[in-house]
């Protein structure tokens, strides 16, 4: 007879820590690259998207939020309006994302991920401001920019 294991969650060997990173707190290369990574994988079925479906439900939409939190560009301390003036320049100038350092980074991906948590009223394509980001040519961009580590 099996025995019903109980979940992973309850396991001793999982830190239960949802808490996100201080700005203050380093990343490692790992990260920089999990968050490229994602953010690739976003972009390529961004660009395969014919119309059909709703991006929300993306497998590779969920996991770019997802390692927004879990590679520490979610942060606890961080202000929106620096991300959202980041944000808004690398819509209208998408170069700039070359001198992005790893701060701005971080606080343009927070921007982009809290404003979908928190603005996202059930729409297709969430709050938008992700959406946006795909249609511009800045996530590619940034894409490039978290590539050089």
């Amino acid at each position: 007879m099996r025995r019903h294991l109980s979940s992973l969650s309850d396991d001793p060997g999982v830190k239960i820590d949802n808490a996100s990173l201080s700005i203050e707190d380093k990343i490692s290369t790992d990260q920089l690259q999990l968050m490229r990574w994602a953010l690739q994988c976003l972009i390529e079925k961004y660009q395969a998207f014919n119309g059909r479906g709703r991006p929300v439900d993306w497998t590779e939409w969920k996991l770019f939020l997802q390692a927004g939190y879990v590679c520490g560009f979610v942060c606890n301390d961080l202000n929106a309006e620096e991300g959202h003036r980041i944000f808004r320049n690398l819509l209208e100038v998408p170069s700039d994302a070359e001198h992005l350092t790893v701060r701005k980074l971080r606080a343009l991906v927070h921007y982009i991920i809290r404003s979908e948590r928190w603005g996202d009223a059930g729409g297709d394509k969430g709050a938008i401001t992700l959406w946006e980001f795909l249609e511009s040519d800045a996530a590619k961009r940034v894409c490039e920019r978290l590539s050089e580590v």
